[in-house]
């Protein structure tokens, strides 16, 4: 069996939010077809000996990053053209461990731009691949947009945003090949080469149908929000719907309540209580058991990159999904039947209204949506354009096909 060198600028478990959660998926699946080698970088002490899951990796090598060393790393990084991303994850112990290990494999699969440069300046000759997820020089240059009259974010964000968009740009050509979650990202960095460049492949999301199973609820008036608040797109979206969509819903069905369920400081938690009706769940074990209940989740994304995975877990946990025309990008579901789109507050809360009252309707919109995400979204299925890639570079028979056919 071939021998994969994974790696990853955090020790990605417990697999708990969307980066760590989707590098899993990709190691389980190329699992089937690799003997997988993991090196993390860890930012916790406790991380240098959690588990990771039994079998799952042939071997496991870890490196210790302070915190305090990453801030002095993008103190340094203020000079120069590196991106501070790549900056913050500058380790001299992780650079001479990853030449250790590269000769000992037949392939190396970078989880982020964060880790690209330990195989990029490498001289040994093995494949090299790149799993980007998404276009961040293409989030920041919308992040700019949405930061106010903060003149100090505003400078950052347009510093690193150029940055970003130079590396990504240049990264992509120095990758036997590189992976998004969506065309709109590929289309953003690919738009000055041409659309179907080799370097570039689309691999999607998915969502684990048992984990979210489908429990549409048939009656009651809670709003669900699934996102990690630690984030400025998640936490700037449920600002927005509290305070500019939500007013609209509470005006025609006063009982309405709006659950905010992810990871969120302690200062964000305490300023949405401020609002009506507004309670914040916080980071739970199980998503599907803290989401039970509700009528509809809501997506009002006004600064993203990649592809929705709330979204996606809506739709498989039978929750009619309302979304903004940014939320949906990356996705082929279709407005009015597997889910709603609406870009202005009185639109998205006439949505939201309408799928409360009219339960009927909203329960073919939900049994829609499943179908959907059963058909299109299985992690198989959206992950088999990566592991075919990875196994046709390395000098393996094609799996595409036999992956697909394994998620349907």
């Amino acid at each position: 069996m071939k021998r994969l060198l994974i790696l990853t600028p955090r020790f990605p478990y417990p697999a708990i939010g969307g980066d760590r959660l989707r590098i899993d998926r990709i190691c389980r699946e190329l699992a089937q077809h690799f003997s997988l080698t993991l090196a993390s970088l860890c930012d916790d002490p406790a991380e240098m000996h959690l588990p990771p899951p039994n079998g799952l990796f042939a071997r496991v090598e870890r490196v210790y990053l302070p915190r305090w060393r990453s801030v002095l790393n993008c103190v340094g990084g203020l000079v120069g053209s590196v991106p501070l991303q790549i900056a913050y994850y500058r380790s001299t112990r992780f650079a001479q461990m990853v030449e250790r290990l590269l000769p000992h494999h037949d392939g190396v699969l970078c989880h982020l731009i964060r880790t690209a440069e330990y195989a990029r300046r490498s001289s040994i000759p093995i494949p090299r691949f790149l799993e980007m997820t998404d276009a961040i020089s293409m989030n920041y240059s919308r992040v700019r947009k949405e930061v106010g009259g903060d003149w100090v974010k505003k400078m950052i964000y347009r510093v690193e945003q150029s940055r970003l968009q130079r590396y990504e740009k240049a990264i992509g050509a120095e990758f036997d090949c590189s992976f998004l979650v969506s065309s709109v990202d590929m289309d953003y960095l690919a738009k000055d080469f041409h659309r179907a460049s080799p370097r570039y492949r689309i691999a999607g999301n998915g969502v684990d149908h048992q984990m979210f199973p489908f429990q549409f609820a048939n009656f009651g008036t809670r709003i669900c929000f699934i996102g990690n608040m630690t984030t400025l797109q998640n936490l700037d979206a449920a600002i927005h719907f509290a305070s500019e969509v939500f007013p609209f819903v509470l005006s025609e069905i006063p009982d309405a309540r709006f659950q905010i369920i992810g990871r969120i400081k302690h200062n964000d938690r305490r300023f949405f209580q401020g609002f009506e009706s507004v309670h914040v769940t916080g980071e739970v074990h199980s998503v599907a058991d803290a989401a039970k209940g509700a009528v509809v989740g809501v997506c009002p994304m006004r600064v993203a990159a990649g592809l929705q995975n709330k979204i996606l877990e809506y739709m498989a946990l039978g929750v009619p999904a309302v979304v903004t025309s940014m939320g949906l990008e990356g996705l082929t579901a279709r407005n009015g039947t597997d889910l709603l789109v609406a870009d202005t507050p009185e639109a998205f809360a006439a949505a939201v209204v309408r799928l409360i009252k009219d339960r009927v309707w909203a329960k073919r919109i939900a049994d829609s949506a499943r179908q959907y995400v059963e058909q299109e979204h299985s992690w198989p299925k959206v992950l088999a354009p990566l592991c075919d890639t990875l196994c046709r570079r390395t000098g393996m028979s094609a799996v595409a096909q036999e992956v697909s056919n394994r998620g349907a």
